[in-house]
């Protein structure tokens, strides 16, 4: 029988602190800004982006984030439904990435107030290369502003995305889901997550334009996924997340996350207390993540399917 150590948070803190440092807290959690963005409230998120960015500017570097959008979008100031799912949340994208370049091309008020952000595609949708679901994410929000006032080419990139979306999260769920759990990760299961969360919205904006009486099956076939994925993830984590105590004086041990991400470590601890380390981090890193809201996104796409097809707003760019 080995012998079983209690230990404290302190050490449990302290090794938490060194896996944050080093970038490797996992997150497989949905994207705060993408479930806003794809949700009821969709047009104020929106709203409130547009004028937080513009507010960060300089006049100069204002005008020229608004010229750039009028001449994306032909001088015309109003994007259809740009207020809504999936239009708004690449307007969000769209508004990001032009207000970023503007301030370094034009020079910000302040480097340190206006730091580098990371591609918010990247950010919502990860970068795992075992699936195509980030690339497919990234193509099709990067169309749709140039689409968004064209029914037709609207129609066409909804109809070849869609089907593109179906067929890779179909297959990368049965992947990760695989008894060796060959793909399962946390930048798996976060890509799968804000993948199909997507895939929700593509669909109802095609409802939203040609077949607003069309039933709805697609966010619960993804909410009854959600768990079985999620249980499955817990108990990768448990076999993944390991530590090591330092073997001597002065040398150091390590911490393993996940496989290839992990960080040596200076934290002492009794060779005893590992078991009761590694499982007291699963749940801590768990327990940081909010895995629940990827649950009820599905759950409020299904409840407020209706509502969320009639929403009409459109975007207003502002007057140059």
């Amino acid at each position: 029988m080995g012998i079983q150590c209690s230990t404290s948070p302190k050490t449990v803190d302290c090794l938490y602190d060194t896996a944050s440092h080093a970038g490797l807290v996992p997150d497989a959690s949905l994207d705060a800004s993408l479930a806003s963005l794809l949700s009821l409230n969709s047009s104020w998120a929106l709203e409130q982006q547009y004028s937080t960015l513009q507010s960060a500017m300089t006049r100069q570097q204002r005008l020229a984030f608004d010229h750039d959008l009028h001449t994306l979008f032909g001088g015309n100031s109003t994007v259809t439904y740009g207020g809504v799912g999936v239009v708004a949340l690449a307007l969000s994208v769209l508004f990001e990435m032009l207000a970023h370049h503007q301030m370094a091309a034009l020079g910000s008020r302040s480097s340190e107030a206006h730091p580098s952000p990371p591609d918010p595609i990247r950010r919502m949708f990860g970068a795992d290369t075992r699936s195509d679901i980030s690339s497919i994410a990234s193509e099709f929000l990067k169309q749709v502003p140039g689409a968004a006032n064209d029914q037709h080419k609207m129609a066409t990139l909804l109809k070849t995305s869609e089907k593109k979306l179906r067929s890779e999260l179909m297959d990368f769920y049965e992947t990760m889901m695989s008894p060796e759990w060959s793909a399962l990760s946390s930048a798996g299961v976060k890509q799968w997550m804000n993948g199909a969360a997507l895939h929700v919205h593509i669909l109802l904006h095609w409802k939203r334009l040609f077949d607003p009486s069309g039933g709805e099956v697609l966010s619960l076939d993804y909410l009854h996924r959600v768990d079985p994925l999620l249980k499955a993830y817990r108990e990768y984590l448990v076999k993944t997340v390991k530590v090591s105590a330092a073997s001597s004086p002065g040398s150091s041990g390590l911490l393993i996350v996940e496989p290839l991400r992990n960080v040596s470590h200076a934290v002492h601890h009794r060779v005893c207390e590992r078991r009761a380390i590694q499982r007291t981090l699963v749940e801590r890193f768990l327990s940081d993540q909010n895995l629940q809201r990827g649950k009820e996104f599905f759950q409020s796409s299904h409840k407020h399917h209706d509502a969320l097809i009639a929403q009409q707003e459109h975007f207003q760019l502002s007057m140059m």
